[in-house]
């Protein structure tokens, strides 16, 4: 083997990486609220504050690995950007472990590449790279227990290899960044079972369970409950939601993908190419000896905990498996070909043609903004919505007026990461005098009505301040879509609920 076939596909990789991740670079802070708690947890890790939320109580929101990871680059910037740059350099550090695992399974160099390629091109992986959010580390510690595992030696010697402790390691890893993560474990542990290793699969249950205990023994103590996803399990739909995952997010999630529209029930065309794009994954991750049952394990128990989920979230939660299907579906797919290639033209097919699989990524429409490279392009490239913009102005004029005040509103992590506001989330499911009683017992300074598209302002906020107009004063607001700040009179307030015998 010569220099250029040894190094020409990783570099490859890397200038492939590094026009894709400028191209789909996102500085923005993304809204959806998550990105800002592990900030939030960061931040405090790295202020020597603990595990503590923004206003300093001890959280089990997420599982702290994520966080701990940032902690480092947090103590020496507050850049949400560095955050954002660290996190797609996670993915990359993935994928290459990826290819050098692929490449122990005496997989050719070109196929390892063009697998490798797709994980970096697949959308959905990138849509949650370009975020402060927990799956590219993720995927990089799983992807690290694959790689270890290829090189656990064989008999007694296994015990003195370092590979094995990197196993454990990364196995529990992968569940303190995130809970679903636990179908690794279960994973390496039937590959380890099958393959009749039972003292290796005895120790990787063993460490995962040691592993996992100071997180619960802490939880305990401080008596902040354990992960929130427990209260999500939910055996009402089971079926509906392995259709859902099974024919619609998995075709959408790798290359080539379909434009899905999950509110329509799936067409019968839909349902052939989904079970056909199955068999393709499954066949194709059968060609690799060493790994086909974890990887095969890891895939299909993915499906199952998510479909127990009440809220499955579409291919939200298949994220940190995607890199395993997208490998089985070019790895199925080639071989496919390449066995009609051999037989009807006698001539064997470079991988490289695969290639040619990712030309719709190119592609942007107004309906793919997260579903190809191109659309992931444009997004970045755009200024907030106007309803956002608005929403984070009126955050910043109040924390230029007085940052150590406190405000109820929609999304406070947001206001906190963005503005430096201490903010809190007012309770939908309780009634005006609730509300009141919050705030008050909260020592709420503002009120911050947004205007994001959610009914709670229209209908609950927007009626209870005009009830209660007396305890509310115009503070600012901003132009179409109006957002709006009011002063809130506790005292005022407080003595009102007293009197009516509220309090």
């Amino acid at each position: 083997m010569n220099l250029l076939s040894k190094y020409i596909y990783p570099t490859g990789l890397a200038l492939l990486a590094l026009l894709v991740f400028m191209s789909v670079f996102n500085a923005k802070i993304d809204f959806n609220g998550d990105n800002c708690y592990y900030y939030i947890f960061a931040s405090s890790l790295a202020a020597g504050n603990g595990y503590v939320d923004m206003w300093g109580n001890p959280t089990a929101l997420f599982p702290p690995g994520y966080p701990l990871l940032m902690t480092p680059l947090r103590f020496l910037t507050d850049s949400v950007v560095a955050q954002k740059v660290l996190n797609l350099l996670f993915l990359f550090a993935g994928v290459m472990l990826f290819y050098a695992a692929l490449l122990r399974e005496k997989m050719s160099r070109a196929l390892a590449f063009v697998v490798c390629a797709a994980v970096i091109a697949t959308p959905h992986i990138l849509e949650f790279s370009t975020m402060m959010m927990s799956e590219p580390s993720c995927i990089l510690f799983i992807i690290l227990a694959i790689y270890a595992y290829t090189r656990l030696p064989q008999g007694e010697g296994v015990w003195r290899s370092p590979w094995l402790y990197v196993l454990l390691f990364a196995v529990v890893y992968a569940f303190y960044i995130r809970t679903q993560a636990v179908v690794l474990a279960g994973a390496v542990v039937l590959a380890c079972l099958c393959a009749r290793r039972f003292k290796v699969a005895a120790a990787v249950s063993g460490a995962f369970v040691l592993g996992y205990l100071p997180w619960v023994l802490r939880n305990i103590v401080l008596g902040v409950g354990q992960s929130r996803y427990m209260s999500q399990i939910d055996f009402s739909n089971v079926w509906g939601h392995i259709r859902m995952l099974v024919v619609q997010a998995v075709p959408e999630s790798i290359v080539p993908f379909w434009d899905i529209d999950y509110a329509q029930r799936p067409t019968l065309l839909l349902v052939f190419m989904a079970v056909a794009t199955l068999a393709v994954v499954l066949y194709g991750l059968w060609q690799l000896e060493r790994l086909r049952v974890l990887l095969i394990a890891f895939f299909v128990g993915n499906i199952a905990i998510v479909s127990i989920m009440n809220t499955p979230s579409y291919y939200r939660y298949l994220v940190i498996v995607l890199p395993v299907v997208t490998a089985g579906f070019l790895m199925g797919l080639w071989s496919f070909c390449n066995t009609l290639s051999l037989r009807c033209m006698k001539r064997a097919l470079s991988p490289l043609f695969l290639l040619l699989l990712f030309i719709p990524s190119l592609n942007a429409d107004e309906n793919s903004a997260k579903h190809s490279v191109a659309g992931l392009h444009n997004l970045a490239q755009s200024p907030y919505p106007v309803h956002i913009d608005n929403y984070f102005d009126l955050g910043d004029a109040l924390a230029k007026k007085n940052r150590d005040v406190t405000v109820a509103a929609r999304k406070p992590e947001l206001l906190y990461v963005k503005s430096g506001l201490k903010a809190l989330r007012l309770r939908e499911e309780v009634d005006d005098i609730g509300i009141l009683n919050f705030m008050v017992d909260k020592k709420v300074d503002y009120l911050l009505v947004e205007n994001l598209g959610f009914k709670f302002a229209f209908e609950r906020l927007h009626p209870m301040v005009e009830r209660y107009e007396p305890f509310f004063e115009l503070e600012m607001y901003t132009r179409e879509p109006v957002n709006v700040m009011y002063k809130f009179n506790r005292s005022l307030a407080e003595r009102w609920l007293v009197y009516k015998g509220h309090r």
